[in-house]
């Protein structure tokens, strides 16, 4: 994508009211093949069969309007075999220009077959797959509740990579949930992926909403805090990429750095940190066709689009959302949601001193590394001591 698909959203910096979501995850299907403790969607047991078809979805996209961020999840979203067909419909309606997948990896051919097709039918988007690894080996397998998903995870990952050396606008990232199952071995495990793998961006989620087993969400913020550390010192050293194949690809690099900083502060104070933009540049949808401002706030539906004829925009500006983006405001919501943190830092001119502050250092970092690249050695995650970022 070109600069100006993204620059031509800076004015919502200063003025939302009206927006349309520039940041819309929609659950392309609740349906997974993994039993994963901390899902979102985990307390869910039936298998949802009356999800939006193809024809469903593409008059809802041609009613909305242009997005910056476009992330089809799930449940797993490559379980819809026609997951390509709606990214190209969101980049032909909505000119989509940022597209991040996430994935459990168990779906190998189909998984990169599908992103292939993708990256053909969209040369110019920019597509981000992020394969889901929360420990080594059995461990993974056993916070996913799912033998043999951690061999699978490896090799979709490894062929992804393949595959990335042919798109010079695809990467593939390893995502860690971090939980109370994980967070005591989360730096041997950064190790792994960094030595073993050859991983070169990772980022996390941090457990939230209602997951299958309340108990993932008891976690220390202090061992996340250890994890953020090191993946800042990587970054800064240049032993992270991050990401690099799109404009404004430090500015995104330097969000990682402030929003981990937020959320631990926020789960610090139990809190309020910075104004919520959900409902406005934010917007979520299930699979069924409920609108809601946030995927954390289920019970915070607005209505469903098939009560509406598709017109997004009808549920989107009625009576019930307005109500709710005034709750949201008035009561200083808060959260960890990364999404929409995104769009939280991105969007308010407040914090863009803080992200403008690390960009300056990450730019700094490329300086030094192409002045003396063999200083650059291999991410150690067992050294992540020092002040706290």
């Amino acid at each position: 994508m070109s600069i100006w698909d993204y620059l031509k959203y800076t004015p919502r910096m200063f003025y939302k009211r009206g927006a349309m979501p520039l940041y819309f995850v929609f659950f392309v299907t609740e349906n997974c093949n993994a039993h994963c403790s901390h899902c979102l969607l985990g307390q869910r047991t039936e298998w949802v069969k009356d999800e939006l078809t193809i024809d469903e979805i593409e008059k809802v996209s041609a009613s909305m309007g242009d997005m910056l961020f476009f992330t089809p999840t799930g449940g797993e979203p490559f379980i819809r075999k026609d997951l390509a067909e709606i990214v190209h419909i969101f980049k032909v309606n909505n000119h989509a220009a940022n597209v991040g997948i996430p994935t459990n990896g168990s779906l190998t051919g189909r998984i990169v077959e599908t992103t292939e097709t993708m990256l053909r039918q969209n040369p110019n988007i920019d597509l981000h797959i992020d394969v889901s690894i929360d420990g080594i080996g059995e461990d993974h397998d056993r916070i996913r509740n799912t033998p043999g998903l951690f061999d699978k995870a490896v090799r979709t990952y490894k062929e992804l990579r393949r595959l990335e050396k042919h798109y010079p606008n695809f990467s593939v990232c390893v995502q860690i949930t971090v939980s109370a199952l994980n967070q005591d071995r989360l730096l041997p495990l950064y190790d792994y992926l960094g030595k073993e793998l050859g991983v070169n961006t990772v980022f996390t989620l941090l457990t939230r909403g209602e997951p299958a087993d309340p108990m993932t969400k008891d976690f220390d913020i202090t061992r996340y805090e250890e994890l953020h550390r090191a993946l800042e010192r990587d970054n800064k050293a240049r032993i992270l990429s991050g990401y690099y194949k799109m404009p404004f690809s430090d500015v995104l690099n330097a969000k990682r750095i402030v929003r981990p900083r937020i959320i631990a502060k926020t789960v610090r104070e139990n809190r309020y940190q910075i104004p919520c933009y959900a409902g406005t540049l934010g917007g979520a949808m299930f699979s069924r066709g409920q609108v809601l401002p946030c995927e954390v706030r289920p019970d915070r539906v607005i209505g469903n689009v098939r009560d509406y004829d598709y017109d997004f925009g009808k549920v989107w500006f009625s009576q019930r959302a307005d109500e709710m983006r005034r709750d949201i405001r008035e009561t200083k919501c808060f959260c960890t949601y990364e999404c929409f943190l995104t769009v939280n830092i991105l969007f308010n001119p407040l914090v863009l001193p803080q992200v403008f502050k690390e960009y300056l250092a990450l730019k700094a970092a490329k300086v030094r590394h192409r002045i003396s690249p063999l200083e650059a050695g291999q991410p150690h995650a067992a050294d992540a001591s020092g002040p706290q970022s």
